[in-house]
């Protein structure tokens, strides 16, 4: 297979930090404009843009990986992909169910935004969708699983949020045989430090959560079937060959 350029975490209004611009059809088509051929839509706590990024996406020829950024009860952020929206939107209504009761003050916070495939404004989630869920990392990993998922620690290199900043050490219970980095070149110092097991592969994308911030970061799949997340992307290619 041909090498695949990538965007696998990224944010659209749906986010409370994402910028209002950031809906799915504008999100879908800079991504087709910055060369992206894979892009994971993977908003904090919710799939709810994910049928618009869907329509999206197929219009303009991109393969639409279904994703969320899940916040675990540790304060930890969590890339989780799914074989399909449905898939994602299943994760999406479990997540909600374990956020806090505390409203989001868009004044304060910014606005979260559902759209449809016009980008039409259809709904607005009362909670926050940025707080941390009552699931630990053990368990949201356990239910992504149980939906088909598969997880990815993400920018384990930042000093907030992340498994190495949080916890110091990648649990040795736990299996990621895939991370996300902002800079791989920090890779091999963390494994030096005995915080992280040498990881069979590394994704960088952009976190973008504004239009002109997408793709900077993103990574190139050189051989996409040896790919930990294979199974999935095949599973989107046949599904948009289908």
């Amino acid at each position: 297979m041909e090498p695949l350029r990538y965007e696998l975490h990224c944010h659209s209004c749906a986010s409370p930090c994402g910028d209002d611009s950031m809906t799915p059809v504008m999100l879908c088509g800079m991504a087709a404009l910055a060369g992206i051929q894979l892009l994971a839509l993977t908003d904090h706590n919710t799939a709810a843009n994910l049928p618009a990024a869907e329509e999206a996406c197929a219009a303009y020829g991109l393969t639409l990986l279904p994703g969320i950024e899940v916040t675990t009860e540790e304060e930890i952020h969590l890339l989780c992909y799914f074989p399909t929206v449905e898939a994602a939107q299943a994760m999406g209504t479990l997540l909600y169910e374990y956020l806090p009761d505390i409203p989001c003050e868009p004044d304060f916070f910014g606005n979260q935004l559902v759209m449809d495939s016009d980008d039409n404004i259809i709904d607005r989630p009362e909670k926050l969708l940025i707080n941390a869920t009552a699931l630990d990392l053990a368990r949201t990993k356990v239910l992504a699983e149980q939906l088909g998922g598969l997880c990815v620690p993400a920018h384990l290199d930042k000093d907030s949020t992340s498994v190495l900043s949080v916890l110091g050490i990648m649990p040795e219970e736990l299996d990621f045989p895939c991370v996300e980095f902002r800079d791989p070149a920090k890779v091999q110092r963390f494994v030096e430090l005995g915080a992280l097991p040498p990881p069979r592969e590394v994704l960088t994308s952009s976190d973008a959560h504004r239009i002109e911030a997408l793709g900077e970061a993103g990574g190139i799949m050189e051989h996409p079937e040896e790919s930990f997340l294979w199974p999935l992307i095949r599973r989107r290619l046949e599904l948009q060959g289908s």
